[in-house]
């Protein structure tokens, strides 16, 4: 749910409507700061992100909280004018059979806004990337992917040739318009990257869905190809996209570090019959950051690292950090699917000898790091605390701060691991003070002792 809320929260001109209990909105505190950080560096007019509950009590978990959503998307309506209003459908009224799509689907003539329903109570998935298709699937269900006749375009009339030259001219911008679909860790200034990348192929870039507007998303289907950014985040949508529009599309992994980064844009030049310029490119771009970071490839020789988070971003640094000269130690993953398989073959590959886990358990990565002893830790926000204590320094996997895309992301990355490994005062005077919560016979076990092996496949 939260993942869900999260996508939906960075939709311009929207207002969101959690069905459930009002608790279940606690942590869109922490959601709203960081699209508002999210909206300030990609330069959209500033707004707030508006929710409301339909704040359902015990007496709607026995008698069905229908008539109180239908009452709260009336008056989110009648309040706020948005463009669109997502219902969020949490657990309680999946438990007992609340039938959301009903309201939504009985609703549509009473409001003025797009409305439509993202389906995401958790105990319905054990996978977290799931909440990605909940979302596409909302926007499949009920928001349009086509630019309104008269407005977005005008329809061509033959018998009228004053029409030719519009047409022609979109027909054109079409040809080579790529959408990129994005993430929540995926920030501007990634963005602004492979923007400049592609650019330079003389390609137009449209970035979806996060960030944009009702207007927005209905340019989806004026693309020649459409481009993800991540393997496990927007396969669903893709899938949709050609079936109904016949448009291609491509996963490639990550453009992280070098190698990927050239996989990457040569894939999407291929298409457009251009992967010779792309080359001749990623040979000039090559050039520039190897001699800017030739200060760093000292400093980082033989340095111990553990890599934990995002299931392709993670093996895709691995392989990045691994070409500049450290030593990888272990790669933890958050969680796996099918869809990350191609990435994994190749680390395996390259790296036969790393122990890769899936787990986002911080006694097992507390342990790990207590054997291991590495000399510096990339992981995802929020377990930066823990590996501190453990007098470790770390350096985020992603953060709106700093880019990680492309050729620049990965001179800023390498950049603040050197200076994270020259300045480790705070994580070892913190461990010196503040005692870990286990119990030191745990750190003489194996990591993963507690994991049952099953035959089951």
């Amino acid at each position: 749910m939260s993942l869900s809320l999260m996508m939906a929260a960075t939709i311009s001109r929207s207002v969101i409507i959690l069905h459930g209990p009002i608790g279940c909105g606690a942590n869109l505190t922490g959601v709203s700061s960081a699209v508002a950080a999210g909206r300030a560096k990609r330069g959209p007019a500033k707004e707030p992100v508006i929710w409301l509950s339909s704040n359902m009590r015990q007496n709607d978990v026995i008698g069905g909280g229908e008539s109180g959503l239908r009452e709260t998307i009336r008056y989110a309506d009648r309040e706020f004018r948005p463009e669109i209003i997502f219902v969020i459908s949490t657990c309680a009224p999946n438990i007992i059979g609340d039938d959301v799509e009903d309201v939504v689907e009985s609703m549509h003539d009473e409001v003025t806004a797009d409305l439509t329903a993202i389906h995401c109570p958790g105990f319905k998935s054990r996978v977290v990337a799931s909440a990605y298709d909940s979302f596409y699937h909302s926007l499949i269900r009920h928001i349009s992917f086509e630019p309104e006749p008269y407005r977005g375009f005008t329809p061509y009339d033959r018998s009228d040739r004053r029409y030719e030259p519009a047409q022609g001219k979109r027909r054109y911008e079409k040809s080579r318009t790529v959408n990129l679909f994005n993430a929540t860790s995926i920030n501007a200034d990634d963005e602004c990257e492979i923007v400049r990348l592609l650019g330079a192929l003389d390609l137009k870039v449209r970035i979806f869905a996060e960030y944009s507007s009702r207007d927005e998303l209905r340019s989806v289907s004026e693309a020649a190809l459409n481009v993800s950014m991540c393997n496990v985040h927007d396969d669903y949508i893709l899938k949709y996209l050609e079936e109904t529009y016949r448009i291609p599309y491509l996963i490639e992994g990550m453009p992280l570090g070098t190698r990927a980064t050239r996989a990457w844009l040569t894939a999407i030049a291929r298409f457009f019959g251009r992967e010779e310029q792309a080359n001749l490119l990623c040979d000039q771009e090559e050039n520039r950051l190897n001699g800017a970071i030739q200060e760093f490839l000292p400093k980082l020789k033989g340095k111990r690292v553990l890599v934990g988070g995002g299931v392709i971003r993670v093996a895709e640094e691995a392989r990045l950090l691994n070409e500049r000269g450290l030593e990888v130690l272990s790669v933890r993953a958050y969680h796996f699917d099918s869809g990350a398989l191609p990435v994994y073959e190749e680390l395996a590959e390259e790296l036969p000898e790393i122990p890769i886990s899936v787990s986002n358990q911080v006694f097992e990565e507390i342990n790990q790091l207590k054997r291991h002893r590495p000399d510096i830790v990339v992981d995802h926000a929020g377990k930066h605390g823990w590996i501190a204590k453990a007098g470790i320094p770390s350096v985020n996997l992603f953060t709106p701060a700093r880019p990680f895309f492309g050729y620049i992301g990965e001179y800023a990355l390498l950049k603040s691991i050197v200076f994270h490994l020259e300045n480790p005062s705070f994580s070892q005077r913190l461990s010196r003070f503040v005692k870990l919560p286990y119990q030191d016979s745990w750190f003489e076990r194996d990591a993963f002792s507690y994991i049952q092996q099953s035959d089951r496949v």
